[in-house]
């Protein structure tokens, strides 16, 4: 599987553009970078469209290097069911549904409304159902419907440049319990390390509730943050 949208030699022009689109945002006084989930949901919320795919570029460019790999052999060849955590516009849940054989579902989840609204507009994969939830992913996760997700209901459970960079050892309990609460048995989380949960963190959290660890996948090999994979119990 390939990325459609950016050859690899493109990085460093996107990591420029990223720069400038943060800076452009701090003087506005819009800043991302925290774990203080009131100051998250506030800067995401007021980001434009554009500010926020300039923003998470270099994220969207490593979800094609990172996401396949960790997916690969280890979810069932049938039609599964997958939720897409902290989705923003949508150019994760793109990778998760283009992975996905056809007659999947993939449901993604994003805490404002206005990047919940672009990513409802995107193509996805012919044959697979994408919808979209608004809501925190440290809250108990519902479906479109409303309802709250069932447990043991899901195959693939997947976060990308959120995990690591918004919640730490403590504000990522709930998380963890609500993955283990919806994964089916044997099923695959991918999450995300990052500055504020470093692997052995999230590692460590993620064997206290019982998930083996299969691997660690950068985007290139200078990266330092990376796609942890684990598997349910069961």
């Amino acid at each position: 599987m390939t990325d459609p949208t950016k050859p690899p030699g493109i990085i460093l022009l996107i990591c420029w553009r990223q720069w400038r689109a943060e800076r452009a945002l701090a003087r506005r006084g819009v800043r991302y970078r925290s774990t203080d989930q009131a100051v998250v949901a506030a800067a995401y919320a007021a980001m434009t469209e554009d500010e926020f795919e300039t923003s998470n570029a270099r994220q969207t460019w490593a979800n094609w290097r990172t996401i396949p790999r960790a997916l690969k052999g280890r979810v069932p060849a049938r039609p599964w069911r997958a939720l897409d955590l902290g989705c923003g516009t949508g150019t994760s849940t793109r990778v998760l549904a283009a992975c996905a054989p056809a007659g999947s579902e993939v449901t993604g989840y994003e805490l404002a409304p206005q990047l919940a609204e672009v990513a409802a507009r995107r193509a996805y994969a012919p044959g697979v159902t994408v919808r979209f939830v608004c809501q925190g992913i440290t809250e108990p996760l519902r479906d479109p419907a409303g309802e709250v997700v069932r447990a043991a209901s899901v195959d693939v459970v997947n976060s990308s440049g959120v995990v690591g960079h918004h919640l730490d050892a403590e504000t990522v309990k709930p998380l963890v319990a609500e993955v283990r609460r919806v994964l089916a048995p044997g099923g695959v989380a991918v999450l995300d390390d990052g500055p504020t949960l470093p692997t052995a963190a999230l590692t460590g959290r993620m064997r206290e509730a019982g998930f083996e660890p299969l691997g660690r996948y950068k985007c290139w090999p200078l990266a330092t943050s990376a796609q942890v994979a684990f598997r349910a119990p069961g």
